[in-house]
């Protein structure tokens, strides 16, 4: 299972796959709250499509070029704290 957080502008979409069908998506536009805003919605995405945390294998971002650099920092940070942690837990 991946997530994949597409981020255009001020347009935040966060698709869940499975291979390469969708199970379920989430999209939303906000301009000053991504920070505070993304990992909920993640959250209820997963609770929506009844997927535990673990499932997600990989977390992946496509970033429009038009995005604000603040934006995609949160986005690439997210994702990348999420593989972080997922390979920390697969060397347990």
């Amino acid at each position: 299972m991946n997530l994949i957080i597409s981020l255009n502008i001020n347009d935040i979409k966060l698709t869940l796959k499975d291979g390469r069908k969708i199970v379920g998506e989430v999209s939303w536009s906000d301009e000053y709250t991504l920070s505070e805003q993304l990992l909920p919605n993640i959250d209820a995405l997963l609770k929506k499509c009844k997927v535990k945390k673990e499932d997600v294998e990989k977390v992946t971002t496509k970033i429009s070029k038009t995005s604000g650099v603040t934006s995609a920092r949160i986005v690439r940070t997210v994702a990348s704290g999420w593989n972080v942690g997922r390979c920390q837990l697969l060397r347990r």
